[in-house]
């Protein structure tokens, strides 16, 4: 693989990333807008649940988000300068950084199964309003962690497999 068809891997990429934390930050606005609107007008337990979990909600991911775009500028500047100075090395431990990303997905997966288990669990054993508005609001954080990952995790493979082959091109690999 060229160092020309490389950056645009590294470059699609990074774009993808970011563009996934600007949909996440204005989502999370969304959403707690939506959610406090809900509970504004009806005063009630369930909107008050929803309302709470989607706010916690929103501050993990934006916080996540947040430190993302704010790491991913001079990363990707970085990545770019190694690619057209063929820096194998800096390459090489890029391919690790991404091999680490991606050995991550599955434990995000089990950590979405079980916050829908404990969703389901509240669901059925309560009566409660704001429990059963808690319980919505943690399956509405487990269909956008499932989201989010979907995409993030092809896009990450593509990415890898990029790397890789550029390394094994270079018989670095």
């Amino acid at each position: 693989m060229e160092s020309s068809a490389l950056l645009a891997a590294i470059r699609t990429y990074f774009a993808g990333e970011r563009q996934e934390m600007l949909i996440i930050l204005a989502a999370t606005i969304i959403m707690t807008l939506a959610t406090a609107s809900l509970y504004w007008r009806s005063r009630d337990g369930f909107a008050a649940g929803l309302a709470l979990t989607v706010l916690l909600a929103a501050i993990l991911l934006a916080s996540t988000s947040v430190s993302l775009l704010r790491r991913d500028a001079p990363l990707r500047a970085s990545i770019e300068r190694a690619a057209g100075d063929r820096s194998v090395a800096q390459l090489r431990d890029e391919a690790a950084r991404i091999a680490t990303v991606e050995s991550r997905y599955p434990n995000y997966r089990y950590g979405a199964v079980v916050l829908a288990i404990i969703a389901i669990v509240l669901l059925n054993l309560t009566s409660r309003d704001w429990l059963r508005g808690v319980s919505a609001g943690l399956l509405l954080l487990v269909v956008a962690q499932v989201a989010i990952d979907h995409y993030s995790e092809r896009r990450a493979h593509t990415y890898a497999g990029a790397l890789g082959a550029w390394l094994a091109r270079t018989g670095t690999e």
